[in-house]
């Protein structure tokens, strides 16, 4: 069977956000070094770029950027050590 199974999934698996089945397929044709899914692969790629390049950034609203860092404090509480404590 060839690649073309696999097109829609290109740019979900850069994302991150590709199924695990399909993350399982695309890794594997991309460790044989099939010609086909490193093209698309590199062309989703520059897609996604791209994308970035041209979206504006965004502010996020105060009331709401307020609400999320409670959020996210309520949920981790202590700081995260990137080093141990010496």
């Amino acid at each position: 069977m060839g690649c073309q199974h696999l097109d829609e999934y290109y740019e979900l698996y850069l994302l991150g956000t590709v199924s695990e089945g399909a993350c399982y397929d695309i890794r594997e044709h991309l460790e044989r070094e099939c010609p086909y899914c490193v093209e698309h692969l590199r062309e989703a790629a520059h897609s996604i770029y791209l994308l970035t390049m041209t979206a504006r950034a965004a502010r996020p609203d105060p009331k709401q950027k307020t609400q999320l860092l409670k959020r996210l404090r309520k949920k981790y509480p202590r700081p995260l050590r990137m080093y141990p404590k010496i």
